[in-house]
């Protein structure tokens, strides 16, 4: 049921159930579709169509300002989580015995009602974690001449297209030695390797992984950052964590704004269409012959020189396990730059076919394992484009 209230002589607010805007959002997916399928009707090929071609314009404005109107109406602030996990902190200091205060900042910042309602588990682990293992018990907060309360700081912000939601503690930050130690019975690295904080902390997320030595109500199952990883996964979100020892931890979550519409970069290898998200996309380039280099045996890697610096590249049809006889030289392809969490790579393409607001799906049974995909992206020419996850990309896939 739908129901008003009034607020003021200036306006209401109502309340409609998520369905019904579900719907909605459906709805201007298909009219935008629609709107594309009819602009680029093979029929109107090779037709002068001064006025038409006007219309058109405005037309695609107009549908794109109904996408932008229907995606704000699913968009709530991110208050409410937040308000839900400082109660939560009371429960902890109970169970810890620590003095805690949460400070909440940008609890305005709006956020998809679907991504809001998956966020506070994940969310409830990580101020798990920074109420159990980040903060000091009060004495050892004096000893080490903090104040005697721990302060654990949850804020959000939209910065771009996204939504970066962060959990900060000054507790005594990650421990190096513990993690690293967990990480190499578990054979994640060598007895003799070190490697830099921004790969160490990542294991964190593994499932099953944790430093706690007895396990508690509040941790020591390895359960938790992992969720955190698979819901963030699930959302085409990407993790963040820094630490300074003594100093605290942080760690930032950035999500789209919305789950529903997406700006891409068309692109075309050979038969198949991709799409990137334009705001991974930094620029993208077509290298001369001097400007590209193999590495190790034929078949083997291949970097890209842009601006005096080395770029690893990676090949779609090598990802994706294709027969990749006969490739063609990098030098007679253009190359999207991506900006990833481990540095940028360039993804060699045939062609750069269009920039669009795509509607965006889910790709569900079978194909829900194709590896490093967001999903699928539905074109107004009724072909469909896979989305592609730079990080996993950058990664070497995973599912």
């Amino acid at each position: 049921m739908s129901a008003m209230t009034e607020t003021g002589a200036d306006g209401g607010l109502m309340r409609v159930s998520s369905d019904k805007i579900s719907r909605l959002m459906d709805l201007v997916g298909e009219l935008s579709l629609s709107v594309a399928e009819t602009v680029h009707s093979p029929d109107l090929a090779g037709l002068e169509l001064t006025s038409f071609d006007a219309a058109v314009h405005r037309l695609t404005m107009i549908v794109r300002e109904v996408q932008d109107a229907a995606t704000e109406l699913r968009l709530v602030p991110v208050e409410e989580v937040f308000k839900r996990l400082r109660r939560m902190v009371r429960e902890l200091e109970r169970q810890t015995g620590k003095k805690i205060e949460m400070v909440l900042e940008g609890e305005e910042t709006a956020i998809d009602k679907l991504v809001a309602d998956q966020l506070y588990d994940p969310l409830l682990h990580v101020v798990r974690n920074s109420a159990d293992h980040g903060l000091e018990p009060p004495a050892e907060r004096l000893a080490a001449g903090k104040p005697e309360t721990g302060r654990i700081t949850l804020s959000a912000a939209q910065v771009g297209s996204e939504v970066r939601i962060t959990v900060a503690d000054d507790g005594r930050g990650l421990s190096r030695d513990k993690i690293l130690k967990r990480a190499r019975e578990r054979g994640l690295f060598g007895p003799d390797e070190e490697p830099e904080p921004s790969v160490l902390w990542k294991v964190i997320f593994q499932p099953g992984f944790s430093t706690a030595e007895a396990v508690t109500n509040l941790s020591g199952r390895g359960v938790g950052m992992d969720v955190l990883n698979t819901t963030m996964t699930a959302l085409r979100g990407r993790i963040g964590v820094e630490s300074a020892a003594g100093a605290g931890s942080e760690v930032s979550l950035h999500i789209p704004v919305s789950l529903a519409f997406l700006d891409c970069i068309i692109l075309r290898l050979g038969q198949r269409l991709y799409a990137l998200p334009i705001d991974v996309v930094s620029e993208i380039v077509q290298p001369a012959p001097a400007d590209v280099m193999g590495v190790g045996a034929a078949g083997g890697s291949e970097m890209l020189r842009l601006r005096g610096r080395w770029i690893p590249v990676c090949r779609l049809e090598k990802f994706y396990d294709e027969p990749t006889a006969g490739l063609p030289p990098l030098s007679s392809q253009v190359l999207a730059v991506v900006g990833t969490a481990s540095g940028a790579i360039a993804v060699p393409v045939d062609e750069v076919l269009d920039r669009q607001q795509v509607v965006m799906k889910p790709l569900t049974g079978r194909l829900a394992r194709v590896r490093a995909s967001w999903g699928c992206a539905l074109l107004g020419t009724g072909e469909v484009a896979l989305v592609l996850d730079g990080n996993r990309l950058a990664g070497g896939g995973g599912a």
